[in-house]
């Protein structure tokens, strides 16, 4: 649920739902639907703070328009540090800091723990160092990715979280190479393989016979 589709509406003008209605009771109807939308997400963040309140970070991919960017949140700290490869305004992905304030707000009220009790809402530092792909590429969620993958150097407190410097960073054509050589070993081995655990069994992967050489890729290969 953490991507831009996840809280927004969009309906057709031709659409049946919108059908014999005024354009005031389209409007009225499609911000009902934004708001329900906003409410599930909210709750959503807000129960994945509490399931996860003994972690010092949690770490937040998420995708708006045709960009990944990446969040740090820290709930005890009450601080959100963004890492974004293209250095958007953060105008372009207000609505979600909207939700994870949202969030927050009812992790504290359901006894997340915070460190400053008095502060309403999350700080927000934009604008981070890290990673930033090259102009005029698609390479975003790669560059999430690795961002994700290295996230050892950013666990201590947010007050110690290194800056990249620019002369590392962009990736050079090995790490890219290598980080997707890494993905495709995870989707193979963890989500393909029937007997991982992020493999969904309902999934069009794991019902269609096509997909059986794919799924059971680790048995035919299993080394005696």
């Amino acid at each position: 649920m953490v991507c831009e589709t996840a809280h927004t509406v969009r309906i057709s003008e031709d659409s049946a739902v919108l059908k014999n209605k005024t354009p005031q009771e389209e409007k009225d109807y499609i911000e009902r639907l934004h708001k329900r939308k906003m409410a599930e997400v909210g709750n959503y963040l807000a129960t994945s703070s509490l399931a996860h309140s003994d972690k010092q970070v949690i770490m937040v991919p998420y995708h708006f328009g045709e960009h990944y960017i990446l969040f740090f949140v820290y709930p005890t700290d009450q601080t959100v540090i963004v890492l974004d490869p293209a250095d958007h305004d953060k105008d372009a992905y207000m609505e979600f800091l909207c939700l994870l304030n949202l969030a927050h707000g009812r992790y504290k009220k359901h006894g997340g723990y915070v460190k400053n009790p008095s502060r309403e809402k999350l700080y927000i530092r934009g604008h981070w160092p890290c990673y930033k792909q090259p102009s005029l590429t698609n390479l975003c969620g790669y560059y999430v990715c690795e961002m994700l993958r290295v996230n050892g150097r950013y666990r201590t407190e947010f007050t110690y979280l290194p800056s990249i410097p620019y002369s590392a960073s962009r990736f050079d054509q090995r790490t890219l190479i290598n980080l997707c050589a890494d993905l495709c070993r995870f989707i193979r081995r963890n989500i393909c393989n029937h007997l991982e655990e992020f493999h969904d069994p309902h999934s069009e992967l794991a019902t269609d016979p096509k997909f059986k050489n794919l799924r059971e890729w680790e048995r035919q290969h299993a080394v005696d």
